[in-house]
């Protein structure tokens, strides 16, 4: 009977109420409502805002190709950073309020109605207008919502912080302090397919991205073209006519060279590096493996690609061997070549796809690999004989009385070789007599620049050249020398100090080239002194073990 009399009592009493006190409680209920909408959608619009996500807007509206939306989003976010860094403060804060709120409006709603009525009205208003409508509002924009409605959020945190700031610390010590989301590889791969179907992103851009991601673990073996695949050569082979043609035509630019067999390859040649050899001379292809002195870079099967690039990155090469060690048979283990890998087989995976050239056959496994040189238009068996017909050459007589004046004035042409003995006039006048002439026509043309890199000196056989430097002008007449000094410095290395330019209306010069020098300065050394083929050949297998032994550690260290 008591309780039915305390309902009968609040009915009563609320139908006493003047239009002014019904007019108060609509306007709280009203009030409340917003209220807990407010929180409902902060709660929900910027918790959802994690850290990194933030990040990523604001870096996104500072990018130079950012689009205004971009940019206003950037904005917002920078705005809400301070804030939202604190999150489990802003969340403790935003839940107080949410709560308070709520429990107000049911106390409101049950003195104005009766029990069953009041559960069931505040229940309704509270669901679709509370939660549902701000909340889903919120989702949408919450960036420009919580960037505006910052001011209240900042007086809600400075009104429950008393309250709101224990708890918080209390949360950080338990779960950690709130660091954002973040996502592993296999995870981002997924998300750019999601983005592949939503149609934001194309094929191409997706497989560059995947491909970025997964190549680091991918092993060399995967990618390597197999040893029987790949053009090589013997270090004995003569760089005749024939050689020379076959090396043109087979399309690869590096050709590994090796000794005893292919298990033992020693360097690599590029094709370029062949553009001045004299396929009448038929010089062993060894000489120009020892002047450029390009050696090889080994890597295992099972060598993650990422080690690989690494390599190719700090200009060693862009091709490695890779081999592994063979136990089979009853002799001692040795080192097995299994193939080779490229710069562009790594770009390649990275891109998942494949790079074909001008002349590559599409679909072809092996000759998409390579850089193809030949060209079907240009008939390269008529090519020495153009050069001939083209180039001028100094007769023996004149070559020699060059030689003899060249080695007594300038000690370029006098250097010793590895045997202790000066170039002779004879071996010079042979070099000399296969330099060809450059023949200017017009006073004031320039023949070298200042600044530039020579890899060839100049001899003046007929008329004067002028050679400007910072401080002082010199004439070359007769058998005058412009930069001598380019035949023995490395490749690239020798940069010109003056200006030179034909005084006369005519000139005529020989120039020799800094690869015929050192290939004639070291021919007789590589023919006849085998203990230095020797001595390189061991230096070589010391440089790969050098690579096995660095390989292995990394292998340990990563397998603890």
């Amino acid at each position: 009977m008591t309780g039915h009399g305390d309902v009968s009592s609040n009915v009563s009493s609320s139908v006493a109420w003047t239009d002014a006190e019904w007019a108060l409680r609509i306007g709280g209920i009203v009030l409340l409502v917003v209220l807990a909408a407010t929180f409902s959608g902060l709660t929900l619009g910027l918790m959802s805002l994690d850290k990194v996500g933030l990040d990523i807007v604001i870096a996104t509206g500072d990018d130079k190709l950012a689009t205004p939306e971009e940019k206003k989003n950037a904005t917002y976010a920078r705005r809400i950073q301070p804030v939202r860094n604190d999150g489990h403060l802003l969340l403790t804060t935003l839940l107080f309020g949410n709560v308070a709120v709520n429990s107000i409006m049911a106390i409101v709603m049950a003195d104005m109605t009766s029990g069953l009525l009041g559960f069931l009205v505040t229940t309704v208003v509270l669901v679709i207008f509370g939660e549902l409508i701000p909340q889903a509002f919120c989702s949408k924009h919450p960036l420009a919502i919580g960037a505006k409605t910052l001011p209240v959020v900042r007086v809600i945190i400075a009104l429950f912080y008393v309250f709101a700031k224990p708890i918080a610390l209390a949360l950080d010590w338990l779960v950690g302090k709130d660091m954002g989301n973040y996502f592993t590889k296999c995870e981002l791969t997924k998300m750019l397919e999601i983005h592949l179907k939503q149609k934001m992103l194309d094929v191409d851009e997706i497989n560059i991205m995947k491909g970025a991601l997964q190549y680091k673990a991918t092993p060399v073996a995967r990618v390597m073209t197999p040893i029987a695949s790949v053009y090589t050569l013997s270090s004995s082979t003569l760089l005749t006519r024939d050689v020379l043609e076959e090396m043109y035509q087979s399309g690869f630019s590096r050709i590994p060279v090796w000794t005893r067999d292919i298990n033992d390859i020693i360097g690599v040649v590029l094709v370029k590096d062949l553009i001045f050899v004299d396929p009448v001379e038929a010089t062993p292809l060894l000489h120009f493996v020892h002047i450029f002195g390009r050696t090889v870079h080994r890597v295992w099967p099972e060598s993650p690609l990422a080690d690989v690039l690494r390599a190719f990155k700090m200009g060693r090469t862009h091709l490695a061997v890779v081999h592994a060690v063979n136990n089979d048979g009853p002799g001692d283990p040795y080192y097995e070549t299994k193939g080779v890998v490229t710069l562009e087989d790594i770009v390649e995976e990275i891109l998942q796809d494949d790079i074909y050239d001008e002349n590559d056959v599409v679909d072809a496994d092996i000759a998409r690999r390579n850089r193809m040189l030949n060209r079907p238009s240009f008939d390269t068996s008529v090519r020495y004989e153009m050069q001939a017909a083209s180039t001028k050459f100094i007769n023996a007589a004149e070559a020699m009385a060059l030689a003899q004046h060249l080695a007594a004035k300038h000690a370029v042409f006098a250097l010793p070789d590895a045997t202790g003995q000066p170039m002779t006039p004879r071996r010079l006048s042979a070099l000399l007599e296969k330099s060809p002439i450059v023949e200017y026509h017009t006073r004031g043309d320039t023949v070298v620049t200042l600044g530039s890199n020579l890899t060839h000196c100049l001899v003046v056989l007929d008329g004067r050249l002028q050679a400007a430097g910072a401080s002082a002008t010199e004439t070359l007449g007769l058998w005058g020398v412009l930069g001598a000094n380019s035949l023995v410095l490395a490749e690239g290395a020798y940069v010109s100090d003056v200006t030179a330019t034909v005084e006369t209306e005519y000139a005529r010069c020989l120039k020799l080239a800094r690869v015929e020098f050192q290939a004639h300065l070291h021919a007789m050394v590589l023919n006849r002194t085998p203990a230095t083929l020797e001595k390189r050949r061991r230096e070589s297998i010391l440089a790969a073990s050098k690579d096995v032994k660095e390989e292995e550690v990394r292998i340990a260290f990563a397998s603890v």
